[in-house]
């Protein structure tokens, strides 16, 4: 059953069980004050027969009051006898305590009593009415109420119909065009309703999602032919190197410098691939997370080690600060983050310029007492900082900057942004006061090396 049939049935019914409580509750309310106001009219009249009695003082009835239709009279002794009774009175009737108000069923027909008593108490008189004309009120009520019911049913089924047809119009429109989107469609949006409601709050939240996914999709199509163009320039080369290799009467001089230059770019190749792996080891859905506790005065004495060759190359000296602590995390990962980051600063800065590498342990945000920790860490440099364009693009992997040398393929600052996305922690950069550059990254940690709290 579509949505819009089970909206349009539950608006149906809906009306339908209100108009069943509200008919009800007419239709018992007019049999109550039918019957109230009867019950009055009966206690005037018995009442006015007692009083008649005893004005005349005889014991019988004299005359029936025709301003009084449908309503009978019948006198009873102190001991139940009947006495007299006016035209009309069912026969037999059952004698009423004086004062007292009831409803009999005689000859299965109802009736509604209503008794009074002379002073003296030698008589009771019982005024009466048959109470079909009220129930044949209440009935033509209820007919007329279910007839009243099922039109107003009809009419809000119908009307549930358009309405939910007209409030299902938008998703109808989002739906034709989701199907209308393919991969090679993902330019396109959902069509947005012009009011401010949840169909519009969906239409823009899905909007936004496919937003994402064309960046993403984009962003794969960019790496794939970036990879490509970096791989096809050493393979194209290697190709030319080796078909010199094979043609006769290549010297032995030719031959080893085409070898040596085959070297050099399965080199370059053998270093390509390195870089994807590592950036793919990196990612966080590359492989799980291996945490174990590491000693940050010897992280960062690996990574002094790892980045030594280049900074005697620029006579660069690393400057560091560490607290003296054992924290839990993935080794591997974030080694290859940071080294990125001091590859990075070391190359573009300034050649004789000191590098900063700065880590810090701060409490995580939390509730008093919480045991989380959050690895800060710094790699600061005074070279040539980072235009805006720049920025915006920092860590999409193949992207190089209008000042990159060297044989790097791009992918250093997108392995560590990477790594710390699968610590579930923040990068980035910022330029510095008095120049250079400032790259920064946030992840949580648990410390090993003290209790919790």
């Amino acid at each position: 059953m579509t949505l819009r049939a089970r909206l349009s049935l539950a608006y149906g019914a809906a009306i339908a069980l209100t108009l069943a409580v509200a008919g009800t509750v007419v239709w018992w309310q007019l049999g109550a004050t039918l019957r109230e106001t009867l019950d009055r009219t009966l206690a005037t009249r018995a009442a006015d027969v007692a009083a008649t009695l005893e004005n005349n003082a005889q014991v019988g009835l004299q005359e029936t009051d025709a301003a009084h239709a449908g309503i009978f009279v019948v006198l009873f002794d102190a001991a139940g006898h009947r006495i007299d009774a006016t035209a009309g009175a069912p026969s037999p009737l059952p004698a009423a305590a004086a004062g007292t108000s009831r409803e009999v069923r005689v000859a299965g027909v109802p009736y509604l009593l209503r008794a009074a008593a002379s002073n003296d108490g030698s008589i009771v008189v019982v005024a009466g009415s048959s109470l079909r004309p009220i129930e044949g009120a209440q009935a033509t009520l209820a007919g007329l109420l279910v007839l009243v019911g099922l039109g107003a049913s009809l009419v809000s089924l119908l009307g549930g119909w358009w309405l939910a047809g007209r409030a299902l119009r938008p998703v109808a429109a989002m739906t034709r065009r989701a199907a209308e989107i393919g991969a090679l469609d993902l330019d396109q949006r959902l069509p947005e309703p012009a009011v401010d409601d949840e169909l519009g709050r969906l239409a823009r939240t899905l909007n936004a999602m496919l937003e994402r996914l064309e960046h993403s999709v984009r962003q794969q199509r960019e790496f794939v032919a970036a990879a490509s163009h970096d791989l096809r320039t050493p393979l194209a080369a290697l190709q030319t190197e080796l078909e010199l290799a094979e043609r006769p009467g290549v010297g032995p001089d030719a031959l080893r410098q085409a070898i040596r230059d085959a070297h050099g770019d399965v080199v370059r190749l053998a270093a390509l691939a390195n870089a994807l792996l590592d950036l793919s080891v990196a990612q966080p859905e590359g492989r799980a997370l291996v945490r174990q506790p590491v000693r940050l005065a010897e992280l960062v004495e690996a990574l002094l080690g790892r980045t030594a060759t280049l900074a005697q190359q620029r006579h660069v000296e690393v400057v560091h600060r560490e607290p003296d602590a054992v924290v839990v995390l993935d080794r591997l990962r974030l080694e290859h983050a940071v080294a990125n980051l001091l590859d990075n600063a070391i190359t573009y800065g300034p050649a004789g310029v000191p590098v900063e590498l700065l880590f810090d342990l701060e409490r995580a945000p939390g509730p008093p007492g919480s045991p989380g920790w959050v690895l800060a860490v710094q790699v600061l440099d005074r070279g040539p900082g980072l235009p805006d364009a720049v920025r915006e693009h920092l860590f999409v992997p193949f992207r190089r900057g209008p000042n990159a040398t060297g044989p790097g393929f791009g992918l250093g600052l997108a392995t560590a942004h990477a790594a710390v996305r699968a610590h579930h922690g923040s990068i980035g950069a910022e330029p510095r006061e008095g120049g250079g550059t400032r790259f920064w990254f946030r992840v949580p940690v648990e410390r090993a090396d003290q209790p919790a709290g």
